[in-house]
């Protein structure tokens, strides 16, 4: 897994190489994190830990961006 800082990541979401999954709730999260299989390619850490991730799936190789301290990047990481 690489370090990236957070506006790497969002650019990832700027330049359409990812999905921006931020704002998914518990229970689109939940469903999200079963139905596919994943894996942790990059995140961004600061003073008060992990702020943003980006995550692979293994099968069709899409990139999916989370880029806020929440409960979705706290279920996937």
């Amino acid at each position: 897994m690489k370090k990236y800082t957070q506006r790497q990541i969002k650019n990832y979401i700027r330049d359409h190489a990812a999905k921006d999954i931020t704002n998914y709730d518990f229970n689109q999260m939940k469903e999200f994190l079963h139905a596919r299989n994943l894996e942790k390619v990059a995140y961004s850490s600061g003073i008060y830990g992990i702020n943003a991730g980006l995550l692979r799936d293994c099968d069709t190789g899409e990139l999916f961006a989370i880029t806020a301290r929440n409960s979705a990047l706290f279920m996937a990481f």
